[in-house]
């Protein structure tokens, strides 16, 4: 069973430890005990993100259902917003309602922190979201981090400026002559640096060029003499990643005078020391400075240099560091809107003058230039945004779109392929990381777009987008020409997610569409999966003589395509259920035999646990209540590995009606407590038609004889307290 508790956050892990920022932090806090929203403001490499995930991470125990960080970076569309907070959450989409309205029911009454990072570029939207789930959800904080406020009336705002720049070198100052791996020792700071400085607090402070605090008078200068320093934070941090560049390193007298003018020079930016840091893999540090302040000078008499134009210096300063092939990457990686691993590199951004993207790719994370995470990498925005800047110059950025846009959908392509097959926890990750990009690539103005919406259906429909599945389905079919191929494809995709929303007849017509158009172009395999959304149809609207007849015809189709897909054995769970629910559970026990069979010659999961809680039904409707019990457990097994949180739940429901039928009360009524949580923890309606709760229904009663109203409510209580892992684990054992 997964060990990571997925439903209490996603905060990430530090690549590289928070240096300098303890008070930003605890601000930061003091603000979210105050106020339901703050701001962490500041320009592009000020530090805005790693201080809002560490105060998340400081506080996250004081929510209990969850601390949550929302990367917008990459986003570009804002009418997507509540789709990607709704991803992030687990919030499964099964109704056809506005996406905005759902989340903000699902967050009433909760009491979690969001982090909506890199807001600027979606303003408007995260304003009019944040304002309406903070009206309705009084137990949830937001922290956003933004170049610009949010503007909205309960804001606070945390202004995040600079460390302080060290001042000139004074050896005397030092407890040691050289400090190796790059670290600063406690209570080491160059002249200058003491504890009256707050410029890391003041984002107004000058530029470099400006003097560093007042002048001191030489008895002030004798009596600060033999005060304890502050280190210097701008430095620290120089050295920290200093040793990560070149690795026990160590660091002459001359060398910390380097590092120092280094951070002096760049107003001790956060991300231009650490891009600074990342020129060591290029030349040694005292000529790094000197390069440095060659490329930064002031003229004497100009105003200093702003800080949003120190950083953006900084950056264009480390792309003259880098080789040519370096460069070409950087460029050519722009296109990109969020993270990427190597293989969607070496794809799009491959040729025979970058032969060796994994080794450039290395090659760039060690300079600081990208950030590995979990599944590969991502951009900063700002170098991200200059690298779009040199591709524009290089006139490639309609190839790479193009390179881009393929990539996709050939990702999309073997998704689909593969879903019929052992790699489905690996497909399910990799389509989530990969979410910012294919958002990119839906554009309906994209010749892909229709081919690429229809072949997501997994995605939509598998794993529990449906929402946003119909928003992109939407668009491309208003696009799509009759002419297209694809077409068939795309209806029958957003006929299925319209009957998993429970609009019948809507279903139904797209269906209908997609099978007329795929017979036309000879298109056995949509026409298959065509048929099958009918059969789905017929079976949700009661017409239960109707399914097998069309599960027949989907499995001809199929066999006409000579095509295997994860549709057939879905097809035979939809002809069980329809005989089951006619109490003909000889029959559907054979047929899910066969779904057995099927699922396990290719090592398939997803559609095998949909028919396991068919097969437990059935089995028990025989008093067959061991063998009822097995096809539960293995259905909840493989639900909860692929966060299907309606899975999970309906698998529990089932295992609290075996227990009744076996005479257990207090396993009943624990399994009924957690099942009623895991319902309200993934935001899920519960059971609503009579035939599904009528079970549960009948399995309380049993408990509550078994037991007695008072201990039964106590044991459900107990498990209504207990948090999805733990239910899942009871229910599993």
């Amino acid at each position: 069973m997964e060990q990571t508790q997925w439903w209490r956050g996603n905060l990430p892990a530090e690549t590289n430890g928070l240096v300098g920022r303890e008070g930003e932090v605890r601000r930061l806090l003091k603000l979210l005990a105050d106020t339901s929203l703050a701001t962490v403001t500041g320009v592009g490499g000020i530090g805005k993100s790693r201080i809002a995930v560490r105060a998340a991470r400081e506080c996250q125990e004081h929510y209990p259902d969850g601390t949550w960080l929302v990367e917008l970076s990459g986003e570009r569309n804002g009418d997507l917003l509540a789709h990607t907070f709704a991803a992030v959450l687990g919030l499964p989409e099964r109704s056809a309602r506005s996406q905005a309205g759902m989340l903000v029911e699902f967050l009433a009454g909760r009491r979690l922190l969001l982090i909506l990072d890199a807001c600027e570029h979606l303003l408007p939207a995260c304003r009019d979201l944040v304002a309406e789930i903070l009206a309705a959800a009084p137990g949830v904080r937001i922290i956003a981090t933004s170049r610009r406020p949010l503007g909205l009336p309960q804001e606070a705002l945390l202004p995040v400026g600079p460390f302080e720049a060290p001042g000139p070198w004074a050896p005397v100052r030092w407890a040691t002559g050289t400090v190796s791996t790059g670290r600063v020792s406690k209570g080491l700071a160059p002249e200058g640096t003491g504890p009256e400085d707050t410029r890391s607090q003041a984002p107004g402070t000058e530029g470099p060029g400006a003097k560093s605090g007042r002048a001191k008078s030489a008895g002030t200068e004798r009596a600060e003499a033999g005060r304890p320093k502050r280190e210097n934070h701008a430095l620290r941090l120089f050295l920290d990643r200093a040793a990560v560049v070149a690795p026990g390193l160590e660091m002459t007298e001359a060398g910390m005078a380097a590092a120092a003018r280094i951070c002096r020079r760049l107003d001790g930016i956060p991300l231009a020391v650490e891009l600074a840091a990342g020129g060591l893999a290029s030349m040694p540090v005292e000529r790094l400075a000197d390069h440095l302040e060659d490329r930064l000078e002031v003229p004497h008499g100009r105003a200093p240099v702003p800080r949003h134009r120190i950083v953006r210096a900084a950056v264009s300063w480390s792309h003259g560091l880098c080789d040519p092939r370096e460069r070409l990457l950087w460029a050519r990686l722009s296109v990109f809107a969020g993270g990427f691993d190597t293989a969607a590199a070496e794809w799009v951004c491959g040729d025979e003058h970058l032969d060796d993207v994994p080794g450039l790719l290395a090659s760039l994370a060690k300079r600081f230039l990208l950030v590995p995470v979990p599944g590969g990498y991502r951009q900063p925005a700002t170098v991200r945004e200059y690298g779009g800047e040199r591709l524009a110059r290089l006139c490639d950025g309609a190839r790479l779109a193009q390179r881009h846009r393929y990539h996709y959908l050939d990702l999309a392509r073997r998704a689909e392929a593969d879903w019929y097959g052992p790699g489905q926890e690996e497909w399910a990750a990799r389509l989530a990381f990969s979410m910012t990009d294919l958002r990119l690539a839906l554009d309906p103005a994209s010749p892909t777009s229709v081919e690429l919406a229809g072949t997501l259906w997994i995605l939509w429909f598998c794993l529990g987008r449906l929402n946003e599945g119909r928003y992109h389905m939407a668009r491309a079919i208003e696009a799509a020409p009759v002419t297209d191929p694809g077409l068939p494809r795309l209806l029958w995709a957003d006929g299925c997610v319209a009957i998993a929303q429970g609009e019948l007849e809507l279903g139904r017509r797209r269906a209908e569409a997609a099978l007329s158009a795929a017979l036309d172009w000879g298109d056995y395999a949509a026409a298959g999966h065509a048929q099958l959304r009918l059969a789905s149809s017929s079976l949700c609207s009661g017409a239960l003589e109707d399914v097998e007849p069309c599960v027949e015809l989907v499995r001809d189709y199929f066999r006409r395509a000579e095509t295997a897909t994860v549709s057939e054995p879905l097809a035979l769970v939809t002809a069980a259920m329809a005989v089951t629910w006619r109490g003909e559970f000889d029959r559907a026990v054979s047929v899910l035999k066969e779904v057995q069979r099927l699922c396990d010659a290719r090592g398939e999961r997803w559609a095998r646990a949909c028919g396991d809680y068919v097969l437990s039904i059935a089995q028990l409707g025989l008093g067959r209540v061991a063998e009822a019990a097995e096809a539960a457990r293995q259905s909840l097994d493989v639900k909860w590995r692929l966060r299907d949180a309606t899975g999970v739940a309906l698998a529990v429901d089932q295992l609290a009606v075996i227990a009744a039928v076996e005479g257990d009360g207090r396993r009943t009524a624990r399994l009924q407590g957690a099942g009623v949580r895991l319902w309200a923890t993934f935001g899920l309606p519960g059971c609503r038609s009579e035939g599904m709760s009528e079970p549960r229904t009948v399995a309380e009663r049993t408990a509550r004889q078994l037991l007695g109203d008072e201990t039964y409510d106590a044991v459900f209580a107990e498990g209504y307290e207990a948090d999805p892992d733990a239910a899942v684990a009871y229910a599993l054992h």
